[in-house]
């Protein structure tokens, strides 16, 4: 994905530059002062080569090109990555790349070849993050001159879940009140088959798929509609919770993830926000997401 927004480039000497560019100075300076022309001419030759080199510099920046993947969403405090890929017509053994508020990487880039690389991202709290600016800067050929270039992707957006933790056990299964319904079906036949998951101990030895077993070599039950509804629904209330805002959201972020592992069915309920009940993986990023965004700042809270 291309960037959005391109910044203007911008061409500054560096401290290197400075100091040869106060040498020039200094140089011109006693060569009036003397007459000498031997000093003139290499004064001359100096600014030839600064000017040159300038225009050098702006040139291998200009020839990069990058491209964006989404950014992996990650949990609250932990340092991310945010793979790029980087093009440059030109080789230049010393480009530098970063994220606002992150660590650079220097890569070495071969001549019409393109790279892919991951680039750090800075820790930061749970919520719905704007992407970071990258900065693409290089000193190539010689090193006097700063070439900058600042490239943002207005519309990407970086998740950070609540930080899986804590060691409270998970809420007990809840029976619904649907037997009834389940006694009307005469058969398996005229009920809806649910889904297949990991064996947990407790399980009933009639549900074991052993034709999965002996194919597969993995122990796995089988779950039918009126099965879930009676046995495998999981109820997490966040107003049943004791305890901080954002201990609880790491506890929840726990559960969530561990009832995905298991492919068990779960609801989860929220204030403010609608029942999320399933057991998939569109279930576990939908659950993420809420516990990130919940009483989050206004500011983190983008476009889903």
């Amino acid at each position: 994905m291309k960037p959005s927004s391109l910044h203007r480039l911008t061409l500054k000497p560096n401290k290197m530059g400075m100091g040869f560019i106060v040498l020039v100075i200094a140089m011109l300076l006693a060569a009036i002062n003397y007459g000498n022309n031997i000093i003139f001419f290499i004064s001359f030759l100096l600014i030839s080569l600064m000017g040159n080199s300038a225009w050098q510099t702006r040139r291998q920046l200009k020839s990069a090109s990058v491209s964006a993947f989404a950014i992996a969403p990650r949990h609250a405090t932990e340092p991310g990555g945010w793979q790029i890929q980087i093009l440059s017509e030109l080789p230049n053994p010393a480009i530098t790349l970063r994220a606002l508020g992150a660590e650079p990487i220097v890569c070495a880039l071969p001549a019409a070849t393109a790279i892919v690389l991951e680039l750090p991202l800075a820790p930061l709290l749970r919520g719905n993050f704007p992407a970071p600016v990258i900065l693409l800067s290089t000193q190539y050929p010689i090193g006097l001159w700063t070439a900058e270039r600042a490239l943002s992707w207005d519309n990407q957006r970086q998740w950070v879940y609540p930080k899986p933790q804590g060691q409270a056990p998970l809420p007990q299964a809840q029976l619904a009140d649907k037997k009834s319904a389940a006694s009307t079906a005469a058969n398996k036949g005229d009920e809806q088959f649910e889904h297949l998951r990991s064996y947990t101990a407790g399980d009933a030895l009639n549900k074991i798929a052993f034709k999965q077993f002996a194919r597969t070599g993995q122990l796995v039950t089988q779950h039918w509609q009126s099965d879930l509804t009676e046995s495998d629904e999981i109820q997490i209330n966040f107003n049943q919770m004791p305890g901080s805002i954002e201990a609880n959201l790491s506890q929840i972020t726990q559960w969530v993830l561990q009832l995905s592992a298991q492919n068990r069915a779960f609801t989860l309920n929220l204030p403010g926000n609608a029942p999320l009940r399933g057991h998939d993986t569109r279930h576990r990023q939908q659950c993420l997401e809420a516990l990130a965004l919940f009483l989050a700042p206004p500011q983190n809270q983008g476009a889903r």
